[in-house]
């Protein structure tokens, strides 16, 4: 497969298609939010909190050990409670919690999952042509998004073996919508999912074959599907085999993350990439352009959006926040490493203090204000 190459270097222009898609105040992002804390998940099974800047640790209450921590956002954790298969969200300041529905509570005529008899992490999907496989909870991902009041939210799942299916609920819903990713009906520029990144009500999907899928989740029933007419392409400058995440600007614009592990200092590089605006849509091998600044913008890879830098508040601009490599794809080896690199003098500030915990896994978050 030809390897997209990069032409130039540039900062983060306004991408015309996606104008539209920003004049929709459903895709308003949470644009205000206090320093950033790690969430720290022990191998213990307890769940600390950590704000860098002050070196102030806040342990969240409650036993996390019969838990797996799915995603962060705002002040909220998305979990899922292992003895029951079932998820929740927790706001981690206020002790709130809401609980999601069943799993298995689908809202489809022509799919159903069911668990298991005496299993508490098993299930089967029953495919529409009759067909079934089992699936388990140990393969299950997950991303959410929460609204600055924390009134609405949208959560996005799926079983990782690979992604056949994207399951989706919001406030108020009693079951999880379905959203096929390989199934009759569904071009093959579509099928699989390599990345996905939510922005409001807004879904992003890099497809099995880097093609970028766009759904737009804010209706009251079910979604509808915005993806271009032809859809873009967003291939790794490395080659279509390499892991890479995508990640929403504040302006709506999609970005490319590349994180090298070869001949850098500390094994680790970072490169970021956007579609050229000025690229012909029927080229499936245009080429990338390389992003050398975020400007006034810090890059939180677990949230996989920006926002607006604040060095009052700890939030160093032009800047990516990170933790571990290809987080949704949870199957591919990864290491932790919590650090904040900076993309104009390319280098890194991690933090000594976490050698002090035995970490199971460790997340960005800013809670909101």
């Amino acid at each position: 497969m030809k390897v997209s190459s990069i032409r130039r270097s540039s900062s983060l222009p306004d991408l015309r298609h996606l104008k539209a898609l920003r004049s929709n105040s459903s895709l308003t992002v949470p644009r205000k939010g206090g320093s950033p804390w790690l969430t720290l998940i022990l191998d213990d099974g307890g769940c600390v909190l950590y704000k860098p800047d002050e070196g102030k640790i806040k342990r969240c209450p409650g036993d996390f050990s019969g838990t797996r921590f799915l995603a962060s956002y705002g002040n909220w954790l998305l979990m899922l409670d292992l003895a029951t298969s079932s998820m929740y969200m927790i706001d981690v300041f206020r002790e709130k919690r809401i609980n999601l529905p069943p799993l298995e509570f689908l809202v489809s005529c022509t799919s159903s999952l069911r668990r298991v008899i005496g299993s508490d992490r098993e299930f089967i999907w029953n495919y529409p042509d009759g067909y079934h496989c089992e699936l388990t909870t140990n393969d299950l991902r997950g991303r959410f998004w929460v609204d600055d009041k924390g009134e609405e939210f949208l959560v996005v799942w799926y079983f990782d073996c690979p992604p056949s299916y994207l399951f989706f609920c919001k406030k108020g819903d009693r079951g999880h919508s379905v959203i096929p990713l390989r199934e009759e009906g569904v071009p093959k520029l579509y099928n699989g999912l390599i990345d996905l990144a939510l922005w409001g009500y807004r879904l992003y999907m890099v497809t099995t074959r880097r093609y970028i899928r766009v759904m737009d989740l804010s209706g009251q029933q079910g979604f509808r599907d915005v993806t271009e007419d032809p859809p873009r392409v967003m291939r790794s400058p490395f080659g279509a085999e390499r892991c890479s995440n995508i990640a929403v600007t504040g302006a709506g614009e999609l970005l490319l993350v590349d994180s090298t592990v070869r001949n850098v200092e500390n094994g680790r590089r970072f490169g970021l990439y956007k579609m050229d605006p000025e690229a012909d849509p029927y080229d499936t091998y245009a080429d990338l352009l390389e992003v050398d600044s975020l400007g006034d913008e810090a890059l939180f890879l677990d949230l996989g959006i920006t926002l607006p830098a604040n060095p009052s508040l700890g939030i160093e601009p032009n800047s990516i926040y990170f933790t571990q490599h290809y987080r949704p794809r949870l199957r591919v080896p990864y290491k932790l490493d919590v650090c904040v690199y900076n993309l104009a003098t390319k280098t890194f500030k991690r933090f000594p203090y976490l050698d002090n915990f035995h970490l199971k896994d460790a997340r960005w978050f800013l809670p909101v204000a």
